[in-house]
């Protein structure tokens, strides 16, 4: 039984992880919420780790969080669904990093209709939270962490992204994290 699980939306995502961080048990789970709910599920199911930690890049909604950081995610929701059916699903904080809520979403910018300018905490989007979150919690797993780096701010073309800077940042915290 392997204690702890890192999934990756993409090898890219992986990359710098995987260097530093040759031991660690990794798996790419495929982006968008579909693809990594099912692989994250598969992947708990047979293996049943103690922890998981989901890790990738991330849309800034705001501009209290700079590209490349580093953040924690310890709230997320689907954007878009209607409130009767909308609900959060929480993740361990982790000391150091900047708590962040986050919204999953099937495309970039999705989650500009549905932010406040009252949020208590930053907030990012993203594309697989809630739905590994859901597999971790169908399946009883109780330490569900979710860490993405800042590669863009949402509404930013494409071509404006850093995802190499924000790899690489992920990768050099997330090897200092969980170590067993």
């Amino acid at each position: 039984m392997e204690k702890t699980h890192f999934y990756f939306p993409t090898e890219a995502e992986a990359s710098v992880f995987r260097t530093l961080r040759p031991d660690a048990y990794v798996r790419v789970i495929g982006v968008g919420m579909a693809e990594a709910t099912s692989m994250a599920f598969a992947y708990i199911s047979a293996i049943n780790p103690r922890r998981v930690v989901l890790c990738g890049i991330a849309g800034a909604c705001d501009d209290s969080l700079q590209v490349g950081q580093v953040v924690v995610v310890v709230n997320d929701a689907v954007a878009g669904l209607p409130e009767a059916y909308a609900r959060k699903y929480g993740a361990k904080s982790v000391e150091g990093l900047t708590a962040v809520n986050s919204l999953t979403v099937n495309h970039t910018g999705d989650s500009l209709p549905y932010l406040t300018e009252n949020q208590d905490i930053p907030c990012i989007e993203q594309m697989e939270g809630a739905g590994v979150a859901a597999a971790c919690e169908s399946l009883g797993i109780d330490e569900f962490y979710h860490i993405r780096a800042i590669s863009n701010r949402v509404g930013d073309d494409r071509s404006e992204w850093h995802i190499d800077d924000a790899v690489t940042s992920l990768g050099a915290v997330v090897a200092q994290l969980f170590k067993e």
